[in-house]
């Protein structure tokens, strides 16, 4: 039964479109929430037991400690939805009772959405491409959390495998959605493995794309100033409110200014924004036919 409810939550966060489920424990139950473009949305609650027993079964498929309810844990799955993969991340953290929370992370490994296509604003994607064809240098985009910056660089990296032939590394904590054509590597801190680590390492794979998951640290940043400068181009992310904010953050984090001037070739900051449905000329009615189509873009 419990597998059921799993499997049934995820199908409907999967047909929603939602981005995160998070499962919040009260005092009588659980309230489960949907994050839909952007905004989280009551979605059902659970009794107590229920949402402890659904906790513990995707803890389980996670390959996390069941035991372990004192301290964060992350985890991670793959499943299948009415025929596509779907990638799930979970991450729990307790209260000050040692009651769980979590939050499921779905990826629909649906087919990429060519970079052309990604954004409302045709001559952007266009100028961001011929930046791309540089071929060395460092790329950045930049965005709230669920903005869609991981799958804009995705997006762009495959448009750009399509022209050519291309060793396109990604450095990822964690994968976030399984690319046949790049080589993707996750990021291990138990064995004493962070993103500086695996850079230095990836730089002797001869990559023509370097994909950098997020610039986090300042050994991180340095790293990936030094991948730009030496021939390689790089793509990452960081977490500001706007292109100003993206290189202020780089300073702070130690980057030398006449490094950051001689590799920097763009900043994307974008928004993600939900197109009105054709059919239903605003938002889609539930019953709508195409309520499962992707229709998010970046601004």
């Amino acid at each position: 039964m419990i597998q059921n409810l799993a499997n049934t939550l995820l199908n409907q966060a999967t047909l929603l479109t939602a981005s995160d489920v998070h499962l919040i424990p009260t005092e009588a139950n659980y309230r489960i929430l949907l994050r839909i473009n952007g905004r989280l949305q009551h979605f059902a609650s659970l009794p107590f037991d229920s949402g402890e027993r659904l906790l513990t079964h995707l803890k389980y498929r996670g390959f996390m400690d069941i035991s372990e309810t004192r301290r964060p844990q992350s985890g991670a799955f793959q499943t299948s939805i009415q025929g596509c993969k779907v990638s799930v991340r979970l991450a729990t953290i307790p209260n000050f009772r040692f009651i769980e929370s979590m939050v499921i992370r779905v990826f629909s490994e649906q087919e990429i959405l060519p970079f052309q296509k990604s954004s409302v604003f045709q001559q952007i994607t266009h100028h961001i491409l011929s930046l791309a064809q540089k071929r060395t240098g460092l790329l950045l985009f930049s965005g709230a959390t669920g903005s869609g910056k991981t799958s804009s660089m995705y997006s762009l990296a495959h448009s750009l495998s399509l022209q050519y032939p291309l060793q396109i590394i990604t450095i990822e904590d964690p994968v976030e959605r399984p690319m046949p054509a790049f080589l993707q590597v996750q990021i291990n801190e138990k064995a004493g493995l962070d993103y500086a680590d695996i850079i230095r390492a990836t730089l002797r794979h001869d990559p023509d794309i370097l994909i950098v998951g997020e610039i986090r640290d300042s050994n991180t940043a340095k790293m990936v100033i030094r991948s730009a400068l030496t021939g390689h181009l790089v793509l990452s992310t960081v977490h500001a409110d706007s292109t100003h904010g993206v290189l202020s953050r780089l300073l702070e984090l130690g980057v030398d200014k006449e490094e950051l001037r001689q590799c920097l070739i763009g900043i994307s900051h974008q928004q993600l924004k939900h197109l009105h449905c054709m059919f239903c000329a605003s938002r889609c009615h539930a019953l709508c036919n195409h309520l499962s189509q992707k229709k998010n873009r970046a601004l």
